[in-house]
């Protein structure tokens, strides 16, 4: 069955502009989760707006929910499903934020943050405001999020959320460069980066802000992708986020509700000849079974995807050369990337786009 006839007619629309504004270069997060609880994966995607009103009047603009229907078949029910969504989105996270049994989906974007709460009848309801996560931070703004995930950090119970922020930039104020004399897009070296937000789940349907008491406001990076894993083995699941053309995260869980950036002690912050690469999506698990996770990062043409492998102590090697991507990514560009073991023979495998 092809993808026609799967019923999936999801198109991306990232709406190209003369300017070449940065955003346009960075949509298309997707989720596969069970909405419905029928033992089925359903699709999830997102999508952009139309610039420079960054709405999603125009339905071709609306993310888009697809039920899976059993047999090889897909229908979109985002009208129904109340997820067509706001603003110029980026990512999505799926976690069962309240507990209720059934999982909630929070959408990341260049103007909006959305949290939906997955309702049990097929329906889900904005419920940002009420909750506190919009990405808004005091004296800052809306920060351009691209991704988050949801941790229990606090082994609470209840899961936390991580808000991956990206560069300052605004459409208004942002500088258009040109090459050649022709519009195209800037660099991420042109724009100063952003630090990541932290929401702790208060456990009656709202979270807190505690990006600054747990220190990972302290920390401003460029972030594009992130992992949880508790590497050290100390009961606590750590985080790591990889930065574009900065230098990575490792963000040590403190036990306390505090994290202290340790990337540079246990040497994953740079490659192995000390420099940064386009970090963008990563993943943390245990490739090599044993029992330790490791850190792999996609990244740009010419940079090759690190992978670092953890050797215990809270150390990892850089191992990008000794397992030969260097040689197969280098001249590859990946975005997205996870690590499972799909023929299940025992071996974890790789998988980037």
């Amino acid at each position: 069955m092809n993808i026609q006839s799967s019923g999936i007619t999801f198109v991306e629309r990232n709406s190209v502009t003369p300017q070449r504004y940065s955003i346009e270069t960075m949509t298309g997060g997707v989720a596969l989760f069970d909405y419905n609880n029928d033992g089925l994966l359903d699709i999830f995607f997102t999508n952009g707006a139309a610039i420079p009103r960054l709405d999603k009047r125009d339905p071709s603009y609306w993310n888009r929910l697809y039920r899976n229907n059993g047999d090889g078949t897909y229908t979109d029910i985002t009208a129904a499903a109340g997820l067509s969504g706001l603003g110029y989105s980026m990512g999505v996270a799926t976690g069962d934020y309240d507990n209720d049994g059934f999982v909630d989906l929070y959408v990341t974007g260049f103007d909006k943050n959305q949290l939906f709460h997955n309702n049990g009848d097929g329906t889900f309801t904005d419920v940002t405001a009420r909750a506190h996560v919009d990405g808004v931070t005091a004296g800052i703004g809306k920060a351009w999020s691209i991704t988050a995930g949801w941790i229990d950090y606090n082994h609470d119970g209840k899961l936390d959320l991580f808000v991956v922020n990206y560069l300052s930039y605004q459409l208004k104020s942002a500088a258009l460069c040109h090459v050649n004399k022709l519009p195209a897009y800037c660099a991420p070296n042109d724009f100063m980066g952003s630090s990541n937000i932290l929401y702790r789940n208060n456990g009656d349907g709202t979270f807190t802000d505690v990006s600054v008491a747990s220190h990972i406001a302290d920390y401003v990076g460029k972030g594009m992708g992130v992992a949880f894993a508790d590497y050290d083995g100390d009961g606590f699941d750590d985080i790591f986020v990889s930065n574009d053309t900065f230098s990575n995260f490792l963000l040590h869980n403190n036990r306390d509700g505090t994290f202290t950036d340790v990337a540079a002690i246990a040497q994953v912050a740079y490659t192995d000849n000390g420099r940064t690469v386009a970090g963008m999506g990563t993943d943390f698990r245990d490739l090599n079974n044993d029992g330790r996770p490791d850190i792999f990062h996609t990244a740009m043409f010419g940079d090759s995807f690190p992978l670092y492998a953890n050797l215990g102590g809270g150390q990892f090697e850089d191992a990008t050369t000794k397992s030969g991507l260097t040689n197969e990514t280098s001249r590859s560009t990946g975005w997205g990337t996870g690590i499972f073991d799909f023929d299940n023979d025992g071996n974890k495998d790789r998988v980037h786009c």
